[in-house]
C-alpha cells in the first residue's frame, strides 16, 4: 500500500497513527525497565516496517494489536 494511499484513509491512517504510538511506547517502557536488551527493542521497533508489503499499514496494526493484547505483562521473547 502507497503512502498517497494510506493517507486517502483517514480512519486507517488514524488507526495506525495510534497503534504505532502505543507500540512504540511499550517497546521502549520495557527497554527502560530492563526487560529486555537494546538490541530486542530494536528488533521490535524494525520488524513492523519489514511487514510492509501488500497488505500494508493494516497488518502492522494487527501485529501491533497482537503484541499489545498481552498487557499488562508483554511477552517480548522472539517467536517463531
Amino acid at each position: 500500500m502507497a503512502i498517497k494511499a494510506l493517507n486517502d484513509r483517514k480512519k486507517l491512517s488514524n488507526d495506525f497513527n495510534e497503534a504505532n504510538d502505543a507500540f512504540i511506547d511499550a517497546v521502549l517502557t520495557a527497554l527502560k525497565a530492563d526487560e529486555m536488551p537494546l538490541e530486542l527493542a530494536r528488533a521490535y521497533l524494525a520488524h513492523p516496517v519489514a511487514m510492509m508489503h501488500s497488505d500494508g499499514a493494516q497488518a502492522v496494526a494487527n501485529y501491533f494489536d497482537r503484541i499489545l493484547a498481552q498487557r499488562p505483562r508483554i511477552d517480548w521473547t522472539p517467536g517463531e
